[in-house]
């Protein structure tokens, strides 16, 4: 897992000021911090917060369970959702490896999700101690790392969403990309079995209208639906009609 973190630079998704989770969350980070600083005064009044907070904690580990759960449940989808084929038709067009990198951001909002849920049991638990309210520096320090990773995993998991959409429109391309390869593949196999057809035919000096007769035996012996739809498109097709 660290290493396709690595691989794909995942770490630098935190401080990509582009995308728009960084955006929102670094907004509502600071939004928050503000608001708890001025408004609620925060730090000075914990003590009468605390029961509240730990109240929220426990609803947002129960949250981010099932997201992890959703995470989990979207990683299988995406790995089950391209056939071989597909697979095969991407490696050879998709120069950015998209699907592999939209994987990994998966398995970093899994681990993103978890490393929280580790910090925000040991946070309950230090809520329930009697010691005092740390250093100012250190509190907002605490305060504003958790709401930015907070924030920070919502918003990701919201753009994997529009990597799915991506995955599905490139699902799409791939479709279009194998029908047309079975349609050149079509005409090849055509064009050579035609070939090789009008050898044997010159070799053994059989009439096109034997040959052709002979094709319609072994349609009628058959069970080859829309016979007559068959002949009519043999027909059509040696006579060059």
């Amino acid at each position: 897992m660290f290493g396709r973190i690595k691989r794909y630079k995942r770490y630098k998704d935190y401080f990509a000021v582009q995308t728009m989770e960084v955006k929102f969350a670094g907004s509502l980070t600071i939004i928050f911090c503000l608001f708890f600083e001025f408004v609620l005064e925060f730090r000075e009044k914990f003590i009468l917060y605390i029961t509240d907070i730990k109240q929220i904690f426990s609803m947002i580990i129960g949250g981010e369970f099932t997201l992890l759960g959703m995470s989990l449940a979207g990683l299988a989808i995406v790995v089950t959702l391209l056939s071989p084929e597909e697979m095969r038709i991407i490696e050879k067009v998709d120069k950015n490896d998209t699907i592999n990198r939209v994987l990994s951001q998966f398995e970093f909002s899994a681990f993103n999700l978890t490393i929280q849920l580790v910090y925000l049991f040991l946070l309950y638990f230090l809520f329930m101690s009697d010691r005092e309210v740390m250093r100012p520096l250190l509190f907002w320090v605490i305060v504003g790392v958790t709401l930015y990773h907070f924030f920070f995993n919502i918003f990701y998991i919201v753009a994997l969403v529009g990597s799915c959409i991506k995955i599905n429109m490139i699902k799409r391309d791939c479709y279009k990309i194998a029908l047309k390869e079975r349609s050149v593949l079509g005409v090849a196999n055509e064009i050579r079995i035609d070939y090789l057809l009008a050898i044997v035919l010159k070799d053994r000096k059989i009439d096109k209208n034997a040959f052709l007769n002979k094709l319609y035996e072994i349609i009628d012996t058959s069970n080859v639906k829309n016979k007559e739809e068959v002949k009519q498109y043999l027909r059509k097709y040696y006579n060059g009609e």
